[in-house]
């Protein structure tokens, strides 16, 4: 059991073992304890090392083990340096088997750098362990400490710390989502994990299977399910919030994507667990909400399934036939998520959405456009971009705007449907987020964030360590709560 705590007053005693300080290039030095030790730590740092972080003293039994993140000028009152410092330090007192840990906050101008330190000491040692023998697991420090320098605000400090603790709950609820591997996370399961959440922490869930989904004419995410002897799910979630219209949010929950028909390569192929990494943010934003209570109303709505190849499988070439009517020529077996997101969008728009915004793992043009340092946002909705964009800023997971031009359009006309599911390598990122453009009508502000960049980290950075992110349960709480 992980314990936090806020305290007043510079540690100066082992009774916190390590001490995390953000640095700022410009800063001087103020007559503490560790004034000498970071003197030398700093001196040996290469001038060519921008943000260099590591320990600067070790092993003094009355004083805590020195850790220190080098911001960058003027930047250590931000909260993006704030949060990787915490999350540096943290997954360097786990490695060093360290029991407890304190960052030492800087003076900060509003209460968003307690938020972010809270959350970088929460995030920043995730680990997926469920697995492991018991002699394998590394526990992390066991307290967890966030320092002041004085008693100011000290209400709306725990306030923003309390907010920080829930979301880097929420998020690292989504990461042992994705983390789980195919065969112990199928549709069926991932139906089950929802509904014990929703029970946990207050919001319904409701589960539709195969028969429900015939019925009501969910033919793309029945077609893409052909493929698998596991059976689909629809999930719908809802915090009640105070009422009123909801704003919808949309997850891509392929549980483990073989490509289908159109299979994909052997090499990197495990990895395909993580393709219902925007299911899972749905199901941590959803915990997020509630757990905050937050007055907006949101649904969450998640398509789930498997995708892959056997002798039922859709075919390159077959035409379906979705709740929205359209006809899809399947060119790509493998442009599955977009298919089984078209049955989703529609039903999202039945709900008199006041917006909606839905998140996948959806192209690997993606990664090539934006590499792993951004999440793709696809909107024709300026207002909805803006207001994405800044909750990005917000919650240090960014999103970066890629054009919906109509002249893209045509790249997924067919000769014997109303569409394709592909519009060729050509701007393949816009050409799938133009597909679901035209699952969602005019008057409803929409946005789709493509994360296939952004849902895993091949290495460790800042507050993230290696393994699933949960991208988007924090950006999306951000936008949420900045809605009235």
């Amino acid at each position: 059991m992980t314990g936090f705590e806020i305290r007043v007053g510079v540690p100066d005693t082992r009774d916190v073992e390590v001490l995390a300080i953000p640095w700022s290039a410009g800063e001087e030095l103020r007559g503490e304890w560790w004034d000498e030790a970071a003197r030398e730590w700093l001196a040996r740092q290469p001038a060519t090392s921008k943000e260099p972080s590591g320990w600067a003293a070790l092993g003094n039994p009355d004083r805590p083990d020195l850790f220190i993140a080098r911001c960058a000028e003027a930047g250590r009152g931000d909260a993006a340096a704030v949060r990787a410092t915490a999350g540096m330090a943290v997954r360097a007192a786990r490695e060093r088997g360290a029991r407890s840990v304190g960052l030492l906050m800087p003076p900060a101008r509003d209460a968003s750098i307690w938020q972010a330190g809270a959350e970088g000491l929460a995030l920043g040692d995730w680990r997926c362990d469920d697995l492991r023998d018991e002699a394998a697991r590394r526990p992390g420090p066991s307290l967890r400490v966030i320092v002041g320098l004085s008693a100011d605000e000290g209400t709306t400090r725990k306030a923003a710390v309390d907010r920080g603790l829930a979301l880097a709950s929420a998020q690292n609820t989504a990461r042992e989502l994705i983390a789980l591997p195919g065969n112990l996370m199928t549709p069926t399961v991932l139906a089950e994990r929802t509904a014990s959440l929703g029970g946990e922490h207050g919001f319904t869930v409701e589960a539709w299977g195969p028969d429900v989904l015939q019925e009501k004419g969910f033919g793309a995410l029945l077609a893409v399910a052909k493929g698998s002897s596991e059976e689909p799910r629809f999930l719908i979630l809802e915090h009640a919030g105070d009422g009123g219209d909801p704003y919808v949010v949309v997850g891509k929950g392929v549980t483990f994507d073989a490509g289908g028909i159109s299979l994909k390569p052997a090499a990197g192929m495990e990895a395909m667990k993580y393709d219902m990494a925007g299911a899972a943010a749905t199901v941590g934003t959803l915990v997020a909400a509630a757990r905050l209570d937050i007055p907006q109303r949101v649904i969450g709505l998640i398509p789930a399934t498997e995708n892959l190849p056997s002798g039922e499988a859709v075919k390159p070439g077959d035409v379906i036939r979705g709740l929205s009517g359209k006809s899809i020529e399947v060119i790509n077996t493998d442009a599955e998520g977009r298919l089984i997101l078209s049955d989703a969008l529609t039903y999202a728009q039945r709900l008199q959405p006041r917006a909606i915004v839905d998140m996948a793992t959806l192209t690997g043009a993606c990664v090539i456009a934006l590499g792993h340092h951004a999440i793709g946002l696809m909107t024709p909705d300026d207002g909805l971009s803006e207001q994405l964009i800044a909750a990005g800023r917000r919650s240090g997971e960014r999103v970066w705007r890629l054009p919906l031009w109509k002249e893209y359009r045509k790249q997924l006309e067919s000769e014997i449907a109303d569409l394709k599911n592909t519009g060729g390598r050509p701007a393949g990122t816009i050409t799938a987020g133009w597909f679901l453009r035209d699952f969602v009508g005019d008057g409803v502000p929409w946005a789709h964030l493509d994360i296939a960049g952004t849902a895993w980290a091949e290495e460790a950075h800042g507050w993230q360590p290696k393994g699933a992110t949960g991208v988007c349960v924090r950006l999306l709480h951000e936008w949420l709560r900045s809605r009235d």
